[in-house]
């Protein structure tokens, strides 16, 4: 991992559009999605399992890698599904992301962390509204069913 993937690392510093790959994985009912909480489930909100793009990294190969990294599950499948563009305000700055989403296969359904302090659910879609799950406008695409035809979305202003 280097500066530029590093969440914590641009969060502090700004200055660089941050580059994602994100997965969106459901079993293979496609009634449950698996999501990612930091500091386990008392954790405020949950996420998308990924993280950075590193330079030279295509985007497929940077979901499979972080897939790898993170989690006891191979990757059998990927299809990439849009882009969410984040504009948002952190210390009174701006910071500006690119979050890539695939539709991510695995090859096991019983998906363990490989890093402390993350834990991994999978979670009924017809209960997903309940969940903070982030970014939201991609949580609603999953509920309404438009994530498959959704091809950028854009939060926030760039202008504020």
């Amino acid at each position: 991992m280097n500066d530029y993937s590093n969440y914590s690392v641009w969060l502090a510093k700004g200055g660089w559009i941050r580059v994602s790959a994100r997965a969106i994985i459901l079993n293979q009912g496609q009634e449950r999605i698996l999501i990612e909480r930091s500091g386990g489930m008392q954790s405020a909100f949950a996420n998308f399992i990924g993280g950075g793009v590193e330079v030279g990294e295509t985007l497929q190969a940077a979901i499979e890698r972080e897939l790898n990294e993170e989690t006891n599950a191979k990757v059998t499948r990927t299809q990439y599904l849009f882009v969410v563009e984040n504009f948002f305000a952190h210390k009174s700055e701006i910071r500006h992301s690119l979050e890539h989403y695939f539709e991510v296969e695995l090859d096991r359904g019983d998906i363990v962390p490989k890093n402390a302090g993350v834990e991994f659910t999978w979670i009924p879609i017809a209960e997903l509204a309940a969940v903070d799950l982030r970014p939201l406008v991609v949580r609603e695409s999953i509920i309404d069913g438009s994530y498959r035809r959704v091809g950028h979305l854009i939060i926030g202003d760039a202008g504020a």
